[in-house]
């Protein structure tokens, strides 16, 4: 009898649980929005959050499968979305009617040290003065000074890479996955330019920066486990008091950052880094901002620029590789580049005038945007119109809105063949006839990502010097389909993305 009893009790608990994780999955019926059939817990994201395809590849099918509707319901784990498809609404979303969409949903439920003083996560008009404060360290004068930093750490990832091909015989190369190698340049920059750290993870891949760095960006399961509790049961999280990431790991980049400017104020020591930045806009800034918020947006590299970085630049090499006739273009390009330079070092006014690089990346930024969707969140009643002033949809106050960003670059109505890796697409013949609103791999509208200038000019910084010393080429363990095998967030793979470098006689 007790145990009928035991299983009833479990039985009624399951169908308690299965209810709730099904429990907003009326919300677009009742609103009379078209949407897809959801899955219990994991609405239409199930593919992806249970690792079998990539985020990017999920969205992108659900647009395409949906892109006849203007607008249409999606729902993002238990979470209900409206999907904005049409550019002209976009438009009118991000740009046009901004105060009714000011600020970003963040996921996590935590009120973890730091997260939530990001200005990614700020909101209303502590995200606006944070971000007037923040706009003049992002300027090209100031990027100019910080390439210089960033040429060092260029210079030490090659150094490494010719020792590695000096010690072997073999003609065809060295096999490098690529991930591991530029995870660690992506460290090194960034403890340079954003925390006043000279490391080399090449030399000393056990640094601490590195180690600790590395448990901020969901690189474990365990991590992307406590991530999805956090969005997906925020109350449980909460409860019982769980983190996201470790409060130690957190404390060592606050003491890093506080330490660092400390010393310089005491010292009169100046270096053209992110912590000095800071601290010049600190002085200036009207608002007397504290230290945490202040060290948060050095933070923001590691939560939300490490992988990002990292990414692109092996997805450039993974499509040079493929490409080789593309990859020689682009070599000779860099060839002229150098010589002009009559042996001076690579300036960051120098990488902005190569326009075959410039074309390169921002193709590679189409195909395999690193963001692939944008965020809203309505903050007062709004009644979406299209452009004969039919509505379309009444927004109310906490209603979620996405942009899908890997969807629009992966439209054939915008981008011919899009799967196909062309260039030719951002040449100035070209460029001009991209309808404007369906190219946005940095945002779109005033909360666009600040730091546009200082990820390009690392991404065409390392290609530069990767084509002039060594041809891509494939390795025996090279993936055949990227677009197939990348899973969950990550576009690259678990497994590793191994490529061969070729020294340039």
């Amino acid at each position: 009898m007790a145990c009928l009893e035991i299983c009833l009790a479990l039985l009624g608990i399951a169908l308690l649980v299965y209810k709730w994780s099904i429990g907003t999955f009326k919300t677009f019926e009742t609103r009379k929005l078209p949407y897809e059939k959801p899955w219990p817990f994991f609405g239409n994201v199930a593919a992806s959050a249970l690792q079998r395809i990539s985020t990017q590849k999920q969205l992108t099918e659900f647009y395409l499968r949906n892109r006849q509707h203007k607008v249409v319901g999606f729902f993002n784990l238990r979470k209900p979305v409206v999907q904005v498809n049409d550019p002209e609404l976009i438009k009118k979303i991000c740009v046009k009617d901004f105060d009714h969409f000011p600020n970003h949903n963040f996921p996590l439920a935590t009120k973890e040290r730091l997260l939530n003083d990001m200005i990614n996560v700020m909101k209303d008009q502590r995200w606006k003065r944070m971000r007037n404060t923040l706009s003049p360290v992002f300027t090209s004068a100031k990027m100019r000074t910080m390439f210089v930093l960033m040429n060092d750490s260029f210079g030490e990832c090659m150094q490494h890479l010719k020792k590695l091909s000096g010690s072997t015989t073999s003609e065809a190369g060295i096999e490098v996955d690529m991930k591991i190698l530029f995870n660690k340049l992506s460290n090194d920059i960034i403890a340079t330019t954003a925390f006043g750290l000279k490391v080399n993870s090449f030399e000393n891949p056990e640094n601490e920066f590195y180690s600790v760095g590395q448990s901020l960006i969901f690189s474990t399961p365990a991590q992307f486990f406590r991530f999805t509790l956090s969005a997906l049961m925020p109350k449980v999280f909460t409860f019982f008091n769980m983190t996201v990431f470790d409060g130690k790991k957190v404390d060592y980049f606050v003491n890093l950052v506080l330490q660092a400017m400390k010393l310089r104020e005491e010292q009169g020591i100046t270096r053209p880094d992110m912590i000095q930045l800071m601290i010049e806009a600190k002085k200036e800034a009207e608002n007397n901002w504290t230290d945490d918020e202040i060290v948060a947006q050095c933070f923001v590299f590691f939560f939300a620029a490490f992988d990002n970085n990292s990414n692109l630049i092996c997805i450039a090499a993974y499509e040079l590789l493929k490409n080789p006739e593309i990859q020689e273009r682009l070599y000779q390009e860099v060839k002229e580049t150098r010589e002009s330079l009559n042996g001076g070092s690579l300036t960051y006014d120098v990488v902005q005038k190569m326009t075959y690089m410039d074309m390169v990346v921002s193709e590679t930024l189409r195909k395999w945007t690193q963001n692939p969707s944008i965020d809203r969140v309505c903050s007062k009643p709004y009644t979406l119109t299209d452009e004969d002033g039919n509505k379309l949809f009444d927004f109310r106050k906490g209603d979620l809105v996405t942009i899908p960003v890997a969807g629009l670059h992966g439209d054939d109505r915008y981008f011919p063949d899009p799967r196909k890796f062309d260039p030719e697409r951002f040449s100035e013949d070209q460029k001009s006839g991209i309808p404007p609103f369906t190219y946005m791999p940095f945002g779109v509208g005033p909360r666009s990502c600040l730091a546009i200038r200082y990820a390009q000019m690392l991404a065409k910084g390392l290609l530069y010097n990767l084509m002039l010393n060594f041809k891509i080429e494939p390795s025996p363990r090279t993936l055949e389909d990227m677009w197939e095998e990348a899973r969950s967030f990550s576009l690259t793979p678990r497994s590793g993305l191994y490529m061969q470098l070729v020294p340039r006689q």
